[in-house]
Order: C-alpha cells, then structure tokens, then sequence
C-alpha cells in the first residue's frame, strides 16, 4: 500500500514539476521587448489620410499613397 502512495507522490512531484518549467519558458518569452529591426514606420496616404506600414505603401515623386488607384495621373 505503502509503495502506490509513495509512486503516486513522485508522478505527481513530476508532473508540477513539468508545469512549472513550461509556465516560466512561456512567461519569458512575453517580457522580451520587440527587436529594432521589427519595428516599421507607418505613413499617411496624401489622397485619402490612412496610416499604413511603409513597407505597403507607394513612393511617388515623395510622397506616399495607399493604393495605385491613388496615384495621380
């Protein structure tokens, strides 16, 4: 009788031990701040004033718009 508690103990010592590992690599992860290089300026549309990533928008004679359909003719 005495072995079942004793083996049921050490299952369950290990399992919170697992948990408690899991838990803090996941914790981690959160408070690392976002890397300089993630980061993207946003630029306003002259046509119609929405924000976009710079990535996404396009660069005519300086100045950015949204969409193609943008674009001065």
């Amino acid at each position: 009788m005495w072995r079942l508690i004793f083996l049921g103990l050490i299952i369950y010592l290990l399992i919170v031990a697992f948990k408690r590992n899991n838990v803090g690599t996941r914790n981690s992860n959160k408070n690392v701040p976002p890397k300089e290089q993630e980061i993207e300026s946003m630029v306003q549309c002259t046509s119609c004033a929405v924000h976009l990533p710079r990535s996404e928008a396009f660069l005519v004679k300086g100045k950015f718009y949204c969409s193609k359909a943008h674009i001065p003719k």
